[in-house]
């Protein structure tokens, strides 16, 4: 998946305001809350067959580290 397809997705079904890029922090996203993380672990496992945890959440910060955690190998 090219990764503006994919930051592209996130807003649409994160049900963002704004565009993102990946240098974008989550968790400063005004939209930012339990249910947008769980939305987030839906889209991964949709997309990618992914799974994660609630430790991985904690440590994603922008974009990027989620794409890093995903594996950059899934992003062309």
């Amino acid at each position: 998946m090219k990764a503006e397809i994919f930051l592209e997705l996130l807003v649409e079904d994160l049900e963002l305001q704004n565009p993102l890029t990946l240098a974008s922090n989550l968790k400063e996203l005004d939209e930012w809350d339990s249910m947008t993380a769980m939305l987030l672990i839906g889209v991964v496992s949709n997309e990618f067959g992914k799974t994660l945890t609630a430790e991985d959440i904690k440590e994603l910060t922008t974009v990027q580290s989620l794409v890093d955690k995903i594996g950059v190998q899934h992003f062309s």
